[in-house]
């Protein structure tokens, strides 16, 4: 459905569009943004919660949130190397029930680098807040995804706080903005091709990076861009591997 998602501008191309929900084009609709970003923007009513706007390295995109638990899952989407691309507010799932239609809107679309889908819906506490009528929404739009290959998954706090994971990924992230040569680049990959377990400890990459800090933030930038990776659900120490990532 979103295969295009890395080039978020091919959302307007509907002749892929279509080709990739023909199969439920009887009974829902999914319209995108004709931006190529998100959908919608962060719309709060009478709700008190945190807002903003992340500003995406990876996607090229400001991303608005509306919650903490939102801001957690793009952090982690960003320094996760096995995400390609993401979005916030992806697009509208209209689904056709008895001559009514049925609004779903997902709060993430995300492609990964084995070409897997994913739609993510983000909640405080799933166990209380999915119930009754969303509960039903969500199993319809569920069966719709499936028809396309795409996974729905529904995630909170208690998935999103998880550690190592969480700290690594705010670690990294924060980074994203922190300046590099190209050049630092290859000079980088040279040296893990030399090793033959293909990696290079992540104490060691940051030396060659010059050391300190200044090559902490320049490694978690590449990271955040994926040149390299890391495993965000093992403690990240000195000797922690980091690999070159494929972007073939």
């Amino acid at each position: 459905m979103n295969k295009h998602l890395g080039d978020f501008q091919c959302f307007t191309d509907l002749s892929k569009v279509k080709a990739d929900i023909k199969s439920i084009s009887r009974v829902a609709r999914i319209v995108f943004s004709t931006t190529g970003g998100p959908l919608r923007t962060i719309i709060t009513g009478t709700k008190c919660r945190p807002t903003g706007i992340y500003h995406s390295v990876k996607t090229g995109h400001a991303q608005p949130y509306e919650s903490q638990a939102e801001l957690l899952f793009m952090q982690q989407c960003e320094a996760d190397h096995e995400v390609a691309a993401w979005l916030a507010q992806p697009h509208r799932l209209e689904m056709f029930i008895e001559g009514k239609k049925l609004i779903y809107f997902p709060d993430f679309s995300v492609l990964y680098a084995d070409d897997r889908e994913e739609v993510i819906e983000v909640k405080r506490d799933k166990a209380r807040e999915v119930s009754g009528d969303l509960a039903a929404k969500l199993e319809r739009a569920e069966r719709i995804y499936l028809s396309a290959n795409v996974k729905l998954r529904i995630l909170d706090f208690s998935d999103l706080r998880t550690e190592p994971r969480h700290s690594n990924a705010e670690e990294i992230q924060r980074h994203s903005r922190t300046r590099y040569f190209q050049h630092e680049v290859f000079w980088l990959t040279e040296h893990i091709h030399r090793d033959p377990s293909g990696t290079i400890p992540f104490a060691k990459a940051i030396e060659l990076l010059g050391g300190g800090v200044v090559g902490k933030k320049k490694l978690c930038a590449m990271i955040v861009r994926r040149h390299f990776g890391v495993d965000l659900d093992a403690n990240l120490t000195g000797a922690s591997p980091v690999f070159p990532v494929s972007t073939d």
